[in-house]
């Protein structure tokens, strides 16, 4: 039987305008976090512009992609409730929300191949 490949989390959050320095070092202060305090689940976040339900054609905004790799649902989980409970990352979670907008974020759950 074939073994499931890893969970990946995408997270696409569309940057208020003018603020595309402060998001972009913000999200790499949440990615060193994350990746210091729980290095299994390879966060990265990079800016660009990828198409979802928030991103017009006519008008493109730049965007905030935070992606997270974890071996399975249940080590997700407790990525998520670990960093919920991190005084430094709300900390972080704060102040990123006035540079990004938080109403556009969408995000995406799928299993990669193994």
């Amino acid at each position: 039987m074939a073994q499931a490949g890893p969970l990946v989390f995408y997270r696409i959050c569309n940057i208020e305008p003018s603020q595309d320095a402060a998001a972009v070092a913000l999200s790499q202060k949440i990615v060193g976090l994350a990746n210091r305090k729980h290095p299994k689940a390879q966060m990265t976040a990079s800016k660009g512009r990828w198409m979802n339900g928030f991103q017009e054609i006519a008008q493109p905004v730049n965007q905030i992609l935070f992606t997270e790799q974890h071996p399975n649902q249940t080590a997700h989980q407790d990525f998520t409730e670990a960093l919920l409970d991190d005084d430094d990352f709300q900390v972080l979670q704060q102040k990123i929300s006035g540079v990004i907008d938080v109403s556009s974020c969408v995000d995406t759950q799928f299993r990669a191949s193994p």
